[in-house]
């Protein structure tokens, strides 16, 4: 197993590999937390700069499903988070209560759009939103 640091964002994150980084899918545990992610290989430059020049095609190619997928959720509109109703690891269904954000005082509900599995809480209860911000990520 190989643990690596990564800045995303200006945000450090400590990463260990729990399995085979070769592979489309790998194991990952981030800050402690096990996640499964996609895994791309890049062209080399001098290859890049030949498919920046190449046509782009008009349609995408087929893919075969990619396993879980992560969703976010990201904010409706600014304001305040003024509770969280979920935890790291809960599994939820379409529908039910993620958080609460409170805006021009009324307090605005957001729902899991599917069902899945709480990866990531990006805020806590307190955090000022912005509109679009991250909220919430979860596996599918």
């Amino acid at each position: 197993m190989k643990r690596y640091q990564i800045t995303l964002n200006g945000r450090s994150f400590d990463v260990l590999l729990l399995s085979d980084p070769r592979q489309e899918q790998v194991q990952v545990e981030v800050d402690g937390q096990v996640l499964m992610v996609e895994v791309r290989s890049l062209p080399s430059a001098a290859a890049a700069a030949r498919v920046e020049s190449a046509p782009t095609p008009t349609s995408a190619p087929a893919r075969e499903p990619a396993g879980p997928a992560v969703h976010t959720v990201t904010a409706p509109l600014p304001g305040l988070v003024k509770s969280i109703a979920v935890r790291v690891g809960q599994a939820v269904t379409r529908g039910d209560e993620i958080l609460v954000i409170e805006a021009m005082k009324m307090n605005n509900v957001i729902r899991a759009p599917h069902a899945g599995f709480i990866g990531t809480l990006h805020v806590a209860e307190g955090h000022q939103v912005a509109h679009g911000e991250p909220l919430v990520e979860y596996v599918v």
